[in-house]
């Protein structure tokens, strides 16, 4: 089952990396500026198409809210939810759900770099509170303890080696899936790709996620 998954997750990231540089060179021959926003929410649906591929019908998809009745607190936006039963509330393509609800809060990202994932650099010294940790910290009370919080990132580039960027994710979140990594400099000098699919196999790791969510 392994190498079944590891060929699945690889298949898919290609699948999803040539769909989001086709619709970026979209972008680039229509009139004005690239829109970061726009961008962002085409590959968001691109990511909740790839999600529910392999999502039981026992569990629905969608972006939007969570509520915690105990505290009364609303989270901020999320990309994707992973849920069970009626939602609070349900429009086209926006849910609140209870924070029992919820199986699993997905960010999803175009692009994470150095800063995203080692935090903001100022002078000598990084805020490891900023970036990708950030957006975890204000998400993550609103996640049952057995949920998971799920970063997926179509690109990720960073100077760090691979293992130091492995130990970081799992330092921000529970699972992490990367459909592409750039790889430094140093390492495309010693003859390596400039890039590799399903890096450290973490999307054929979610994929087996998905599939096994009970």
């Amino acid at each position: 089952m392994e190498e079944l998954y590891r060929t699945l997750g690889y298949a898919k990231c290609v699948e999803l990396s040539k769909k989001s540089r086709t619709f970026w060179e979209m972008l680039g021959l229509s009139e004005g500026r690239k829109s970061a926003q726009v961008g962002g929410a085409v590959r968001e649906g691109m990511a909740r198409d790839f999600i529910k591929e392999f999502l039981s019908p026992r569990f629905r998809l969608k972006s939007g809210l969570v509520f915690d009745t105990n505290t009364k607190k609303m989270s901020p936006q999320c990309d994707a939810i992973i849920y069970k039963g009626v939602p609070l509330l349900e429009f086209t393509d926006v849910v609140v759900v209870e924070k029992e609800q919820v199986k699993a809060i997905f960010e999803i990202k175009a692009w994470v770099d150095e800063p995203a994932i080692f935090g903001t650099k100022h002078g000598a010294v990084r805020d490891l509170d900023s970036g990708l940790t950030l957006d975890f910290k204000l998400k993550k009370e609103f996640l049952p303890l057995e949920a998971n919080y799920i970063l997926l990132a179509f690109d990720l580039s960073s100077a760090s080696t691979d293992g130091e960027v492995i130990e970081r994710l799992k330092e921000i979140c529970d699972i992490y899936a990367i459909v592409l990594r750039w790889e430094p400099k140093r390492e495309q000098k010693k003859g390596k790709e400039p890039y590799i699919y399903n890096f450290d196999n973490s999307v054929s790791r979610l994929i087996e996620w998905l599939r096994n969510l009970s």
